[in-house]
């Protein structure tokens, strides 16, 4: 088999799993593990998955083409999305006014928290919205602008005009990459001025992360690891990347 080919079965095999063995593809592909290694590094080049010790795990990078992949990313890791969510909204105080950023994760946040009538969310996330116009009752505050198609988010001039005077208790966002020295990383850079004034309407800034995203680091700088106070991630991830961050003063907690 050519190695291309071996390439795109593993990259298929990994979207669908989340995770594979290096052991195991060695033997599926009857191939040594070495070269199995090759072909994992040469993926995570190209940003498709995230070595880890025997194997690797899937990144948060899925193509932004189209406007159906927001959806196709809330099948991905659902479960440990759920996880997050849940932990998080356990964090929210009663009459609290949070901001829950655009996203997977944040959505399922928003799912976890309808139940809420004791709490005022701001959000620039259509998915947020319309979750909790639809099956809530808190008071909620949406914030328009212009319209990122594939993320069903607000962002630019009119969305920042509003930032510019909230403040909150806590910030909840989800991110496309974090590393400890690389920090806070965006795929999208028309939005980071966006994203950096929400961080800022908060001391409190908590960031939803899937295990896919530690270590990722996306194509622009967001922000400084220190512009976190809590990242809540998955088991799974790299316990020298976790030690890593910890060693910068942000809070890591694994659920």
């Amino acid at each position: 088999m050519y190695k291309e080919e071996r390439q795109r079965i593993i990259s298929d095999l990994i979207s669908k799993n989340s995770s594979i063995n290096v052991a195991e593809l060695a033997k599926a592909f009857k191939a040594s593990p070495m070269t199995i290694r090759r072909d994992l590094s040469e993926l995570e080049q190209q940003g498709l998955l995230i070595k880890t010790y025997g194997g690797a795990i899937a990144t948060a990078n899925l193509s932004l083409d189209g406007n159906e992949h927001l959806d196709d990313r809330m099948k991905l890791l659902a479960a440990e999305k759920r996880r997050i969510a849940n932990y998080i909204a356990r964090m929210i105080e009663p009459s609290e006014m949070i901001f829950l950023g655009s996203g997977t994760t944040t959505t399922f946040i928003a799912k976890a928290l309808s139940f809420r009538t004791d709490i005022t969310v701001v959000t620039n996330a259509l998915t947020v919205m319309e979750e909790l116009a639809s099956n809530a009752n808190m008071t909620l505050i949406g914030i328009g602008g212009f319209l990122r198609r594939n993320e069903y988010s607000f962002y630019g001039h009119f969305t920042e005009s509003i930032l510019k005077d909230l403040h909150v208790n806590k910030v909840i966002m989800g991110i496309r990459g974090i590393h400890p020295s690389r920090g806070l990383t965006t795929d999208f850079p028309q939005e980071m001025q966006t994203d950096r004034m929400i961080m800022q309407t908060s001391e409190n800034v908590i960031i939803a992360a899937d295990r896919t995203k530690i270590g990722y680091v996306a194509s622009s700088a967001l922000a400084p690891l220190s512009a976190a106070r809590i990242i809540v991630t998955t088991e799974g991830v790299d316990p020298i990347l976790i030690q890593q961050i910890r060693n910068k003063h942000v809070r890591v907690e694994i659920v």
